[in-house]
């Protein structure tokens, strides 16, 4: 049912209308709770931050029996691959790292061990269709190749999956208002519990009561004015990638009863993005306008200077923090460039195939056609290749296309390149504009292992819970790709479990 709620009272509000808002309501009807979703969108916007993923789930498995377990239409061929198995130590050595040992080690604790468990759930009893992520796949002498360790995506991505997750709510009967703000969390006077909601239901203010809360409606990383102050200068210019109605509501009504704020309000999930990219992001668009392989080629601003080491790791665990390295560069734009070895690769890549370019037979050219300073750039790129090492093949069947060998750093040069390292000596030259994109934010609020909202001296505050970006405490200063979606429906599900008996 869809429409004006025609009910005063319910088990279970969730507030807010992407993927792990709509796994916690599935989650919830499951355990028998009578549920209503408040999408603040209208509906041909409906969706969230999800709709714009690539839909990868970061999830322990132990290779291809886990794979075929998970995605049972695998063809002969696909059945037949040899996928790296990738262990609760390897997920948690690669987590902390990236995040430099700062999440929250309990909820760390049940992200990792709940999530090949919570992907099987959306399989085995939502009925949700997963299939195998495009990265690390490829043809090599006529045979299929897979060098990946997150193989697992939600079947046509995020907006497959969203699409499929809608529809079943209404398959389920589960209540869903679209254009429905939620404006304030109601609290009982007495018990301080959390009650009910105010709504702006389609501009008519409404309240509207229910035994649990949960929040599942993101972060605030599409307010500028929150942008300045969180995140500092510079970043309310910055564009957005996502969904254009995560203002940071659900932040602030948590907030305004007492819930405490955790996790890394300053830093957020930010990467390259192509420096024309419209405003508001066009949903079916976004991933197209993505700019992840800057690690085989280089990146300079407009005076023609490199400024970060592209190749300081594998794009998973840089690429969420490289987009906000540009933000400090002048006129806050820069050029990922490649020579003619490479371009070949990156047509066969969704983030660079049919993407603008300019390209010039001379770095001179190149440079003239971009309006930057042509002997600097020129400069630049003579010190790159002259620190680089000849030689060495590209390997298409690694993600992002990995050079075979190790250790191929350009050293004597600043920043230095730590991998991918050869010299951009095969003309023409091709340069893609990018400029910094927006994901979502890290700071927000914090819960407990059984998802529920903490006050800020770490009691629960009753009848209310929390899952998905809103939830502080999970990433810090950078982002392991493919967490998030897994953090989402692992919480989701507790948090509906435990709101629906609450």
């Amino acid at each position: 049912m869809t429409g004006r709620s025609s009910q005063s009272k319910y088990d279970v509000i969730i507030i807010g209308g992407g993927n792990t808002a709509l796994l916690t309501a599935l989650q919830a009807n499951e355990a028998g709770a009578k549920v209503l979703v408040l999408e603040k969108a209208p509906k041909q916007y409906r969706g969230g931050n999800g709709y714009f993923t690539t839909g990868i789930y970061r999830i322990v498995h132990n290779g291809i029996e886990d794979v075929k377990d998970l995605i049972p239409d695998l063809t002969d061929e696909e059945r037949n691959l040899d996928i790296p198995a990738y262990s609760a130590d390897d997920f948690f050595r690669d987590y902390m790292r990236i995040t430099e040992d700062m999440p929250d080690p309990e909820l760390t604790e049940v992200l990792i061990s709940e999530s090949t468990e919570a992907i099987r759930w959306m399989v085995k009893k939502q009925g949700l269709k997963m299939e195998l992520t495009g990265l690390g796949l490829s043809r090599v002498d006529g045979r299929l190749v897979y060098n990946f360790n997150m193989p697992i995506q939600s079947k046509g991505g995020g907006a497959g999956l969203s699409d499929a997750l809608y529809s079943k709510i209404e398959e389920k009967g589960i209540e869903l208002l679209y254009d429905a703000s939620a404006t304030k969390l109601l609290v009982d006077d007495v018990s301080g519990r959390v009650c009910g909601v105010r709504v702006r239901n389609k501009g008519e203010m409404q309240e509207i009561k229910c035994k649990a809360a949960i929040l599942a409606c993101g972060g605030f990383e599409s307010n500028p004015q929150w942008r300045a102050q969180y995140l500092g200068k510079g970043w309310d210019m910055v564009k957005v990638r996502g969904t254009r109605y995560n203002m940071g509501d659900g932040l602030r009504m948590a907030l305004e009863i007492g819930a405490q704020p955790t996790g890394n309000w300053s830093g957020c999930h930010a990467i390259f993005i192509d420096a024309d990219a419209p405003q508001p992001a066009i949903r079916e668009d976004t991933e197209k306008t993505s700019r992840r392989t800057y690690n085989l080629g280089i990146i300079v601003n407009i005076d023609g200077k490199r400024f970060v080491d592209e190749g300081e790791d594998e794009i998973v665990f840089t690429y969420a923090r490289f987009g906000q390295t540009v933000i400090s560069q002048p006129q806050r734009i820069a050029f990922q460039v490649f020579d003619s070895k490479i371009q070949p690769i990156l047509k066969t890549l969704s983030d660079y195939s049919g993407a603008p370019y300019t390209a010039g037979d001379t770095i001179e050219e190149l440079a003239d056609k971009l309006g930057i300073d042509p002997e600097c750039f020129k400069q630049t790129v003579k010190e790159y290749n002259d620190a680089s090492k000849p030689g060495g093949t590209l390997d298409p069947t690694r993600m992002a296309g990995l050079l075979q060998g190790e250790n191929r750093q350009a050293q004597g040069i600043l920043p230095l390149k730590s991998n991918w390292a050869y010299p951009m000596d095969k003309p023409p030259f091709y340069a893609y504009p990018v400029c910094c994109g927006i994901t979502f934010t890290f700071g927000g609020i914090k819960i407990n292992k059984r998802a529920q909202v903490l006050d800020n001296y770490d009691n629960p505050i009753p009848g209310l819970y929390a899952s998905g970006e809103i939830v502080g405490g999970f990433f810090y200063n950078n982002y392991p790709g493919a967490t998030g979606l897994c953090s989402g429906v692992v919480f989701g599900r507790i948090a509906g479990a435990n709101a629906a008996t609450d």
